[in-house]
């Protein structure tokens, strides 16, 4: 693998602005995906009273309409509309231990129930049936976000993965969670992963994945953790997925007090307010982003890496095309 960053003297222009619009509610993994010519939001969900697991549904943006629960105990939902088929892919349990992260201040005493080994490909042509498989196996590793988009020779998804616990030293690929691993197919059923040479990067931190193609380029962006436990996105952009070059404009978004402002038309109760208002921030997480009438829309969680998050929203007046070039030029 190789990095490029810039070289002395490097000249560019200026980077693309994104108007942030604000908070819209609890939560994060909701990633956009336009399907029939409508914008809608994949959302993992917790327990609830709609369901006793872990879920996946569907969310129109325009109207606020929901599809009834489907993909019981799988996480980190992504998703990719083609030929009036919406396809989401999530990452199955590791096992059935509860969640304990965030209730100690000793690590030692965390559990995370999530990061299995499998990726499942759930498919509809209505929001109403879906259909499902299993397209990816890797009892070697321990798998959470995904992201796939389509090139000219085919499909790629980008995998986040991390160690299975008590290997973290034993596979130098995986390096320092979290890697993103890719995995190539000709028709979203049948999927091949790359050899771990082209893990990018066991170097960093290096979270997320948000996966696109444009003009020869797969660009990519990925959560990355600053000092002092700052976390930011990251673009990169690769032909090979083995040489890498990393956006001039990066990062591509930072936290901040525009963070905690509400999205106008959107409600919080009086709690969540008081700590959107309130809650450190330190994070523009899980960043995912679509093009929609002529617009880039993105979507990307605040808070604090650990105990809280809001969705919000930003935009960039143009094209997807045009802003992911934007940040190498």
């Amino acid at each position: 693998m190789t990095e490029h960053f810039y070289h002395i003297g490097q000249r560019t222009g200026k980077a693309p602005v994104i108007k942030k619009c604000g908070a819209v509610g609890r939560g994060m993994e909701q990633p956009p995906v336009v399907w029939n010519n409508e914008l809608y939001l994949v959302e993992s969900r917790e327990p609830d009273a709609i369901c006793p697991v872990q879920y996946i549904r569907v969310r129109s943006e325009k109207t606020g309409a929901v599809t009834a629960p489907f993909g019981e105990n799988c996480y980190f939902a992504s998703a990719f509309a083609e030929d009036g088929v919406l396809y989401v892919f999530a990452t199955s349990r590791f096992d059935d231990k509860p969640l304990t992260m965030y209730q100690s201040e000793d690590a030692a005493d965390w559990h995370d129930p999530r990061g299995g080994h499998t990726v499942r490909m759930f498919y509809s042509s209505d929001l109403v049936d879906w259909k499902s498989c299993d397209i990816l196996h890797c009892p070697d590793k321990r798998l959470w976000n995904t992201s796939v988009c389509r090139g000219d020779d085919g499909y790629r998804m980008a995998i986040e993965a991390s160690a299975n616990p008590g290997e973290e030293n034993k596979n130098s690929a995986v390096g320092r969670p979290f890697t993103s691993f890719f995995a190539r197919s000709s028709d979203l059923f049948h999927w091949e992963m790359l050899p771990e040479a082209y893990a990018y990067t066991p170097n960093r931190y290096n979270a997320c994945p948000a996966l696109r193609y444009t003009d020869g380029f797969y660009y990519m962006i990925c959560l990355e953790a600053l000092p002092c436990q700052r976390y930011a996105p990251y673009i990169y952009r690769t032909k090979n997925f083995l040489d890498w070059e990393v956006g001039f404009h990066n990062p591509i978004m930072m936290y901040g007090d525009d963070d905690r402002r509400v999205k106008p038309g959107c409600t919080l109760s009086p709690e969540d307010l008081d700590l959107l208002e309130t809650g450190l921030n330190i994070n523009c997480s899980d960043l995912d982003l679509c093009e929609f009438e002529g617009k880039t829309r993105i979507y990307y969680a605040n808070g604090d890496q650990m105990t809280y998050s809001f969705l919000c929203e930003a935009e960039y007046n143009g094209p997807l095309r045009d802003f992911l070039k934007a940040f190498f030029s």
